[in-house]
């Protein structure tokens, strides 16, 4: 059973980066293709700069996940250099609480926060009034996989510490 919850949870994170990805490549072409019609036109469109901002928003969120699984996340191994191997095991057990709490405090607010968007219909103050309970949803879900990939990592080390 968790083995097969494991792979789902991989196909997930691999989906949402692979969007994440291409999140970054429509938002560079968004970008170019603005600059070039304002250089050629003199006029811009109205949603570009909103929506890339939304975009700097999701991409981490849907990555973050998949990043932390491949050790992508910036790590400072002074430490884990200098210490035992034993220490070191302990060490990464311990970064790993340290990261299921924060990312269990970070579903529930941002959630918290996400549903009051929906609740109060709250919009954008642009002209384009973009909900902003869709700009929200990416933080507690994209921390939610965290959650879980921390947990992943929890489990992970204690199995190699039982060894």
């Amino acid at each position: 059973m968790m083995n097969w919850l494991g792979k789902c949870l991989t196909k997930i994170e691999d989906m949402l980066a692979i969007i994440a990805g291409t999140l970054i490549f429509v938002s560079m072409i968004t970008i170019v293709v603005e600059i070039i019609r304002r250089n050629m036109t003199g006029r811009s469109f109205v949603w570009v700069q909103e929506y890339n901002e939304y975009l700097l928003l999701y991409i981490p969120f849907l990555a973050g996940a998949w990043l932390l699984r491949n050790h992508g996340h910036v790590v400072i191994n002074l430490i884990d250099n200098i210490i035992s191997k034993g220490s070191s095991k302990i060490l990464k057990i311990i970064v790993a609480i340290l990261g299921v709490l924060s990312m269990a405090i970070l579903v529930y607010y941002s959630s918290l926060v996400t549903y009051d968007m929906l609740a109060n219909s709250v919009t954008s103050t642009t002209v384009l009034r973009t909900p902003q309970f869709y700009v929200y949803i990416v933080i507690p879900v994209g921390s939610f996989l965290m959650l879980l990939e921390f947990i992943r990592s929890l489990t992970h080390s204690f199995n190699e510490s039982a060894l």
